[in-house]
């Protein structure tokens, strides 16, 4: 292999960083399981073990046989990262690569983060190598382990982690042998898909979310595995098989072993659950393999707080990634990052190994041609499928709907003889339709004032992988929401409408603020519900431009959500009027604008 050196790299050189350093907009994208199999074989979109602990004290084994260090690498050692990408776009068909700054394992992220500050790694100052290629304005990191698996002998002791895992947690999917996850996230001014293993998940409905309509999703979701295997492209070794169902990501969990008197430090967990934002924590210990049974912690709030102590160790990190991006982008190609502690720099090599990828993934990332045809595509009628869903038969244009356009390609590949596919009924799917063609206003004209009701349509929205946000956060959100002002001038004493205000952004806005309400994970919660309740004031005030049924629904959600201060309750109820005659009916009849401003509050 000929190496070429590109640059070195010093903590001093890090030391004028990002201004700000903290994940937001944390975006669940895809999932998979590793089967056992012949072949290189995985699951789509897969399920993590299922933490059910026995209700007493459990004597397990050590651990012994195969373990993976690298399971990526070591089930599929030519394309450890195909997994990654085959697995979005069966999700997320129409994903925009081109909109990403890195992709990357979290192994990564913490060997760099370790360079930074050696005591945000239980071992310190470790060397290590990360192999990276760059393509177009995308950097890709893939891990590079001198071992991928380790076969422990009878003789040898490693600990109990993984029997402890087999004991403690079901498996969801057989022959499974580890569930990994593609989330993607804003870090400083970076965008980045981070791929990593979890160890399980939760079984708890969302907040808000009744048993009765949890069970129905759940069953929904499958009933809907196909057992069919495919090869993911003409030339991949790699095969997938769709099976088991999408678990939320504030379920997932991490699980942690240790032996009775040494107290695990979270000190040194807290960086990895950080770059995974992993919210639940499992810390078990054990006295020659007897555990009692532990609890789960939601550690979400030390997460935070850990990300507020390190503010400097954080926006070094995002200034070393941006710094390789750059060098990287401008050779392109493949390189090679080299940390040695005996010379304490981090060294980028250009190299001319193999590429990352089949060459058929290179495509996902967009270029001029492809971009100017898609243009072409968009500006074309949409191709539409016929699928009948439960009773009745629709016609759709699927290629706005991810998950029915995954279903409806896999389902013509397991049955190509099938003239009518079919699948099963979803909740609401029609006022979810309604949405989609023609606004996400139009939910509230065909659903009562109904809370529950909007938490069915939201779990429906979020089933069929419709991005509802739209990456929006709430500042964008409250923008929109104002584009429904009608603009005003003084004239000879008397008020003339100079703009008319866009109602229908302000009420397709209102939706998306009643998603993000009851679904969204709030980083800061206290900060975010004084922003979340002035956007709602605004709603609740602004009778003009959204109706009656839109504000009753958007102040039950925030009731719901948020403990609401008796002050924020009378700004309220200031607002509230009686159901108007004309709101019943299905015409969005618009009145005058209000002249009334929401109040900005810092109340919680």
């Amino acid at each position: 292999m000929t190496l070429k050196q590109l640059t070195k790299i010093s903590r001093r050189d890090l030391e004028n960083g990002a201004d700000e350093a903290s994940v937001t907009d944390v975006r669940h994208l895809s999932s998979y399981n590793w089967l056992e199999a012949p072949e290189p074989t995985i699951a789509v979109p897969g399920c993590p073990p299922l933490w059910s602990p026995p209700k007493a004290a459990r004597s397990v084994k050590k651990d012994s046989g195969l373990i993976y260090i690298a399971q990526n690498a070591a089930r599929h050692p030519q394309y450890p990262l195909e997994p990654l990408f085959r697995a979005l776009y069966m999700e997320h068909p129409s994903f925009e690569l081109q909109s990403v700054d890195l992709i990357t394992d979290r192994n990564n992220i913490r060997k760099l983060l370790s360079f930074i500050n050696p005591s945000t790694s239980k071992n310190g100052h470790e060397p290590f190598t990360i192999n990276a290629e760059a393509f177009k304005n995308t950097v890709i990191f893939c891990r590079a382990e001198t071992e991928t698996k380790k076969f422990v002998q009878p003789h040898e002791f490693v600990g109990y982690g993984h029997e402890f895992e087999k004991a403690f947690t079901t498996d969801k999917i057989g022959g499974s042998t580890g569930h990994h996850r593609l989330i993607s996230y804003q870090f400083s001014d970076l965008k980045i898909l981070v791929r990593y293993e979890t160890d399980g998940y939760i079984d708890k409905p969302r907040m808000g979310e009744s048993s009765t309509e949890n069970d129905a999703l759940a069953s929904m979701i499958q009933s809907l595995s196909l057992t069919s295997v495919s090869g993911a492209s003409t030339s991949s070794k790699l095969k997938i098989k769709r099976a088991g169902e999408v678990v939320g990501f504030n379920s997932t969990l991490e699980i942690k072993t240790r032996v009775f008197h040494k107290p695990i430090n979270m000190e040194e967990v807290l960086p990895q659950l950080w770059v995974s934002q992993t919210p639940n924590l499992v810390r078990a210990y054990h006295k020659h393999g007897l555990f009692e049974p532990p609890k789960v912690e939601d550690v979400s709030p030390k997460i935070r707080r850990w990300e507020e102590k390190h503010q400097l160790d954080l926006k070094c990190l995002a200034a070393l990634i941006k710094k390789i991006i750059l060098v990287m982008t401008k050779t392109q190609g493949n390189a090679m990052i080299k940390y040695d502690p005996q010379v304490d720099e981090l060294v980028l090599w250009q190299t001319d190994g193999p590429k990352m990828l089949p060459d058929d993934l290179y495509s996902k990332f967009g270029n001029v041609e492809t971009n100017s045809q898609k243009d072409s595509i968009s500006a074309a009628a949409p191709t539409k499928t016929k699928i009948r869903i439960g009773e009745v038969l629709y016609d759709i244009d699927v290629s706005r709907i991810p998950y029915l356009s995954s279903f409806v390609r896999f389902q013509s590949a397991a049955q190509p003889q099938t003239s009518e596919l079919t699948h099963n009924s979803i909740p609401l799917f029609d006022t979810a339709l309604k949405g989609l063609e023609s606004g996400y206003r139009a939910c509230f004209r065909f659903l009562p004032a109904d809370l529950s009701q909007f938490h069915i349509l939201c779990d429906t929205y979020g089933f069929l992988r419709i991005d509802v946000l739209e990456g929006q956060s709430i500042d964008d959100i409250i923008v929109h929401l104002k584009a429904g002002k009608t603009d005003y001038e003084l004239e000879y004493k008397r008020y003339r409408a100079i703009r008319d205000g866009d109602k229908s952004t302000a009420r397709d806005a209102a939706f998306q603020l009643l998603y993000l309400i009851l679904l969204f994970d709030f980083k800061n919660p206290t900060k975010d519900s004084n922003k979340v309740f002035n956007a709602v004031l605004f709603v609740v005030s602004h009778s003009g431009t959204f109706k009656w049924r839109l504000r009753t629904v958007v102040r039950a959600a925030y009731e719901e959500r948020f403990v609401v201060s008796s002050k924020q309750k009378a700004m309220l109820d200031r607002w509230s009027k009686p159901e108007p005659a004309e709101d019943l009916s299905n015409d969005y009849v618009t009145t005058e604008d209000d002249f009334s401003e929401y109040y900005l509050t810092d109340e919680s």
